[in-house]
């Protein structure tokens, strides 16, 4: 009598993907959040940082070209900002053509880097300038966030393997607190007396040897 084989292969096939996703707790694996909704944010990300990359490299430069008292920026700073916002529009550009998650988050860290810098340098310049700042870093870290979604390039996963180290480290009680930095202060002292010691009696005997006179 023939036997049907068939049914057996598939129900081990979907024994191994039911198998798969549960890890080694027991528990099954359940898709991050921000991988469901990713998808769709990449696409308003990349075109907000695109619009927004474009709009700072075009007011800077008509602010070199014919500059304005209301925003008190010098040269360099002006050129500076230019440039972040070609980075932010060259990045939201290929945010909406590219497939390669690890270009997009590495054109989107150097976004938001530069754009910190940006940031701290123009902070006392007036509300204006403080203002395309803080614009500037919050939608270059809302481009890295839905690109690290989409494509998994590991940025959360390292996050959340870092706090669940975190989470593994022992800590001191209060009384081991304070007896370890005790010692620590009562070492310190005690090193820098000896160090005084010695520096005391060093002086005083070169100071002794440069006295005497010879002939």
């Amino acid at each position: 009598m023939a036997q049907n084989l068939s049914t057996p292969k598939k129900d081990a096939k979907g024994a191994d993907k039911k198998i798969a996703k549960i890890d080694a707790h027991g528990h099954a694996h359940k898709k991050p959040f921000l991988s469901t909704i990713a998808p769709k944010l990449l696409l308003p990300a990349s075109i907000l940082l695109l619009a927004g990359g474009l709009f700072l490299a075009a007011y800077n430069t008509m602010q070199i070209i014919t500059p304005s008292e209301s925003y008190t920026l010098s040269l360099g700073l002006k050129i500076a900002s230019g440039l972040l916002g070609l980075l932010m529009a060259v990045a939201g550009a290929l945010g909406l053509f590219s497939k390669k998650g690890k270009t997009l988050m590495t054109l989107g860290t150097l976004s938001i880097v530069y754009a910190l810098v940006i940031l701290t340098a123009t902070a006392t310049m007036g509300a204006l300038a403080l203002i395309c700042g803080i614009v500037a870093v919050v939608i270059t870290l809302f481009f890295v966030l839905a690109v690290d979604g989409k494509h998994e390039v590991g940025l959360f996963r390292f996050l959340r393997e870092m706090l669940g180290e975190v989470k593994k480290l022992t800590w001191l009680s209060g009384k081991e607190l304070f007896s370890h930095t005790l010692a620590v202060v009562v070492f310190v002292v005690a090193m820098a007396a000896l160090i005084g010691v010695l520096d005391f009696a060093f002086s005083g005997g070169f100071g002794a040897l440069a006295s005497i006179k010879i002939g």
